[in-house]
C-alpha cells in the first residue's frame, strides 16, 4: 500500500529546494490605468523584505517593463485584448521567485479561463493527471502543456496524462493551458512520492474510558504501522510518550513522527468518554437485592471510587461521605456484556426498614487497564490527612508518582514512595493516585479528610 501526500518542499529536476519567497500578484483598471500590486510572501508565513521587483507586460504588440513595486500603465497605451503579465522578485534573503499569468484589459468583458488539476496515485511512483480547468463563455481549450519536473515522461500535450517519478521525493508540475478565445492560464502545484513501508502509514489507538463517573483512570494505547522507528509522540495534554494513562474524558490529539526527516506527521485524535455519555450508549442496568446494612452517619453524597473485573463479575466500591465520616461498600454485580452500565445499589435500615436507592454509571472494558494484573500497591491511611503512605505489591521500577484532583488536574508529582506521599497542602476532597514504570500504570481513588 502507498501513501502520497502533499507538501510544500520544492524538488525540480535536481531537485533544489523549494525557494522560501513566492512572487504574487493582483491587478486592476479603472477607466484610465491599468493598476498592477505586488502581493508576494514568504512560504513559512513570515514577513517578506522585497528589494527588487522586476514587470514585463506584453501582448497586443506592446512590450513594457517596470522595476518600482506597484506600477501604473495608462489604458490609452494597452490596445483592449490579452496580455501576458509577469513579476520577478528578488529579497533581501537573496531568495527569487516569478510569477506570470495571462490576463484581459480592456473596456469589454473577455472570456476568462482558470487552469487546475487533480492526480491520483497508482503506486511505485506512477501518477495519472486530470486536468480540471475551467473557461467562461462558449469557448474550449485547444492546448494543454504540462511539465513534470523530475518524472518521466516530463511533459505533455495530452489533456489527462500519466507519469512517473523516480523516488521518495517532491516534485513541481505545471500546466498550462489556451482557450479558442486566446485566454491562457498557469497552474503549479507539488506532488510528493512517499512509500507506505518508508513513512507511517497507519495508526491504530485502543481507547480504554474512564471506569467511573469524573474519573482519571482512562487511556489510550497506540500501534504504528510504518515508518522508522525511533518515533517521537507530542500529544495536546504534554505527554511524549506513546501511550498516555491516568486520563479524564476528553478529547487527546498526538502528532506522530518517525525518525525519516523526509515523512511527513501522522495526526491522530481520540476521544475518551465518561461512561454516561451519549456516544457512550447504555446496554444494561445491574442490579442487586437490597443490603441490610445501617451507616453510623446520614451520607450528604456518594461516588464510585474503583471498579474491578474478574470474569463476568464486576466489583464496585461505593464510597459514601457526610458529617466528615466516610463509609466504603464494596458490592458484586454479574454482567454480561462490556461497555458503559448502570449500577443500582439500595441500603436498608432503621426500624421502619425505609430503602434508600443509589444510581450511578460505569464502564466495564474487556481488559480494563494494562498490566494491572502483575502489580499492584496499597495506601494507606484512607482516608488521608497528611502522609499517604504506599505499599507496593510486585516489583516495578517506578518512574513518577502523581496525584490528580477531581477534575483531572494534576497536583503533585515525585518519582519514588519510600517516604509516602505529602498531601498537607491539598484540600479535603476527591483524589487519584497513579503510579506509573517502564511497562505498568496502576491508580486508586483516595480521600481527604480532616
Amino acid at each position: 500500500m502507498k501513501k502520497f501526500l502533499l507538501s510544500l518542499v520544492l524538488l525540480g529536476a535536481a531537485f533544489i529546494a523549494k525557494p522560501q519567497c513566492q512572487a504574487w500578484y493582483n491587478f486592476n483598471q479603472d477607466s484610465i490605468n491599468f493598476y498592477m500590486y505586488d502581493q508576494s510572501y514568504n512560504n513559512d508565513s513570515t514577513m517578506i523584505d522585497v528589494i527588487n521587483w522586476t514587470w514585463s507586460l506584453n501582448g497586443m504588440g506592446v512590450n513594457y517593463t517596470y522595476s518600482t513595486q506597484n506600477p501604473v500603465e495608462q489604458l490609452s497605451n494597452l490596445p483592449a485584448g490579452w496580455y501576458w503579465i509577469c513579476l520577478t522578485i528578488e529579497t533581501s534573503t537573496a531568495c527569487m521567485s516569478t510569477q506570470c499569468d495571462s490576463i484581459y484589459i480592456g473596456g469589454i468583458p473577455a472570456p476568462t479561463c482558470n487552469a487546475y488539476f487533480s492526480y491520483s496515485a497508482l503506486g511505485s511512483g506512477s501518477f495519472d493527471f486530470y486536468d480540471q480547468s475551467t473557461v467562461t463563455g462558449n469557448h474550449s481549450i485547444i492546448a494543454w502543456d504540462w511539465t513534470f519536473n523530475g518524472g518521466s515522461p516530463a511533459a505533455s500535450s495530452l489533456q489527462n496524462p500519466s507519469t512517473t517519478f523516480p523516488s521518495q521525493n517532491s516534485y513541481q508540475v505545471t500546466l498550462q493551458i489556451l482557450t479558442d478565445s486566446g485566454c491562457s492560464d498557469t497552474y503549479t502545484t507539488w506532488v510528493d512520492y512517499f512509500d507506505s513501508t518508508q513513512c507511517i502509514y497507519y495508526v491504530d489507538a485502543d481507547i480504554y474510558h474512564v471506569t467511573t463517573v469524573n474519573g482519571n483512570d482512562g487511556a489510550i494505547d497506540l500501534t504504528v504501522y510504518g515508518g522508522t522507528a525511533p518515533y517521537s509522540f507530542n500529544w495536546s495534554n504534554g505527554a511524549t510518550t506513546e501511550d498516555v494513562y491516568g486520563l479524564s474524558s476528553g478529547i487527546y490529539t498526538v502528532v506522530i513522527n518517525d525518525s525519516d526527516s523526509m515523512c511527513p506527521s501522522y495526526t491522530l485524535t481520540a476521544n475518551v468518554l465518561e461512561p454516561y455519555d451519549s456516544l457512550n450508549p447504555v446496554i444494561d442496568t445491574l442490579y442487586i437485592p437490597a443490603i441490610d446494612s445501617c451507616l453510623s452517619f446520614v451520607p450528604d453524597s456518594f461516588y464510585i471510587g474503583q471498579v474491578i473485573t474478574a470474569g463476568n463479575i464486576v466489583s464496585v466500591e461505593w464510597i459514601f461521605t457526610g458529617a466528615g465520616q466516610m463509609a466504603t461498600i464494596w458490592v458484586d454485580y454479574t454482567f454480561s456484556n462490556y461497555g458503559s452500565q448502570v449500577v443500582v445499589l439500595s441500603i436498608t435500615c432503621d426500624t421502619s426498614r425505609t430503602t434508600v436507592t443509589y444510581m450511578s454509571y460505569i464502564y466495564i472494558h474487556e481488559s480494563v487497564g494494562i498490566d494491572e494484573d502483575e502489580v499492584d500497591f496499597n495506601i494507606y491511611p484512607v482516608p488521608a490527612s497528611d502522609i499517604l503512605n504506599v505499599e507496593l505489591m510486585g516489583d516495578m521500577e517506578i518512574r513518577y508518582v502523581r496525584v490528580f484532583n477531581s477534575v483531572g488536574e494534576m497536583v503533585h508529582v515525585q518519582s519514588t514512595i519510600e517516604h509516602g506521599i505529602n498531601v498537607s497542602d491539598l484540600p479535603n476532597g476527591m483524589y487519584y493516585l497513579t503510579i506509573e514504570g517502564a511497562m505498568d500504570v496502576m491508580q486508586k481513588p483516595f480521600m481527604i479528610l480532616r
